[in-house]
């Protein structure tokens, strides 16, 4: 029988035993859908390979692959528990053989993923998980438990997360570690039309331009064979900042348009649609202005936007439908990058 030593907490009329114990020891022990051995209900749910090897594969990478949160389990009546004359502690015991003791409320992925068509970690090597478990607690407390995780709590604010993946060295390629730095540049220098309205973290007053916002059209400019690729880093955000002045000097009331009330140049959708265009300028900029990419030269060739009667310097009653959908935004895209493109001379 494997026995482990568990940490009694109480709260309300539950109590709850915080433990830790072998992964390959506990995943055995543990299901999600109750099998044919005695037919026992519980809460039905997809367990997704994928996950599990994404898991299995993050765990063998390096000594950072860790999984410090708890998993939730409830206990069934197989599963003994004798506490400690003080009631602090308790022993908990299971059968000996494999078999569905413990009903996963949280945490399916992680503890599948050591399976051994997932697991990449040698037979050998501990892992520990820490549990915090029920003990044959009822359908109604193991529901309003899973309920509390899977939907009443807020998932971590995604640009949150982008900037703590930034700061802690895990995003995933050097492309995105650029991106970031840029973006982050484009907040920080006094000379950025864009200083302190990118929105890094949550609540940060009087900005509303979000990281993730930008960061699939910046990337999309970083990338091999695209108009920033071979620049370093300086060079790409003095151009960024040279087209972003530009930018604001072609549309002088819709920039200072902070609050979207009559311009649309300021949201996001818009922005994004900028950025996107840099391409087409630049190569405007190559054909009549010798490759040379300033404030003044992008001024000039961002004129065929100005005089386009369908953006209308970017107010709000004119393109408001244009930017309202993604198929809209695309098509506006198109309509702006025609107006941009070199014509031979007539």
């Amino acid at each position: 029988m494997k026995k482990v030593r568990a940490l009694v907490l109480n709260q309300k009329s539950a109590t709850l035993y915080c433990f830790t114990m072998n992964a390959i020891e506990l995943e055995p022990l543990c299901f999600v859908e109750a099998g044919s051995r005695d037919k026992q209900k519980g809460l039905q749910r997809v367990t997704e390979v994928a996950r599990l090897r994404e898991i299995g594969e993050f765990l063998a990478d390096g000594a950072n692959g860790l999984l410090p949160n708890n998993i939730i389990l409830n206990l069934k009546s197989m599963v003994t528990i004798k506490l400690d004359p003080d009631g602090k502690m308790a022993t908990i015991t299971f059968p000996s053989e494999e078999g569905e003791y413990a009903f996963v409320v949280d945490g399916q992925h992680r503890i599948f993923s050591f399976r051994d068509d997932y697991r990449r970690l040698s037979d050998d090597e501990t892992f520990e998980l820490p549990v915090v478990a029920f003990h044959n607690a009822s359908d109604e407390v193991v529901g309003a438990t899973f309920v509390s995780i899977n939907i009443n709590q807020k998932p971590v604010n995604r640009d949150l997360l982008t900037q703590m993946k930034a700061i802690l060295g895990l995003l995933d390629t050097d492309i995105d570690k650029a991106c970031i730095d840029l973006i982050h540049a484009l907040d920080e220098d006094p000379a950025s039309p864009l200083k302190d309205r990118i929105l890094r973290y949550p609540k940060e007053k009087n900005k509303w331009i979000k990281t993730n916002q930008l960061m699939k059209v910046v990337k999309a400019l970083l990338l091999p064979g695209e108009c920033l690729h071979d620049k370093n880093h300086a060079e790409r955000k003095r151009i960024l900042i040279a087209y972003l002045q530009a930018t604001a000097e072609t549309f002088p009331e819709a920039w200072a348009d902070e609050k979207r009330a009559d311009y649309a140049l300021l949201q996001a959708s818009s922005l994004q649609i900028t950025f996107s265009l840099l391409p087409n300028v630049m190569q405007r900029c190559d054909f009549h202005e010798g490759f040379s990419y300033t404030l003044e030269t992008f001024k000039r060739q961002l004129e065929p936007l100005s005089e386009i009667a369908l953006l209308n310097s970017w107010r709000k009653t004119s393109v408001e439908d244009a930017i309202s959908t993604q198929p809209n935004r695309e098509r506006l895209f198109g309509q702006l990058k025609a107006a941009l493109m070199l014509r031979p001379p007539s």
